[in-house]
């Protein structure tokens, strides 16, 4: 598993990036390899209300921040990083 981020658009604004949890093993290609969206609002995986929560269940939150600092390790994009590090910085708190 891996997280992909997606830009609508031409923008910069973090509402413009979506983050979603592909799956390598099926293929190395976006869509084709799509698992879920990680959400924007943690309480949502605490609620277990997202797909990524029903996905993962109980290990939601530390999935999430195991893909997070994975994601944040090989992105190049310092807007991306910056979103994935606000990100990690929620599950922290």
């Amino acid at each position: 598993m891996k997280i992909y981020a997606i830009r609508n658009g031409n923008q910069k604004l973090d509402s413009s990036i979506q983050l979603v949890v592909v799956d390598l093993d099926k293929s190395k290609h976006y869509p084709l390899n799509f698992v879920c969206v990680l959400p924007r609002y943690l309480r949502l995986l605490e609620k277990r209300s997202s797909n990524f929560a029903k996905i993962f269940g109980e290990k939601s939150l530390p999935v999430a921040k195991d893909l997070l600092t994975e994601a944040k390790q090989s992105e190049d994009d310092p807007h991306i990083q910056k979103i994935i590090n606000k990100r990690i910085k929620d599950i922290d708190s």
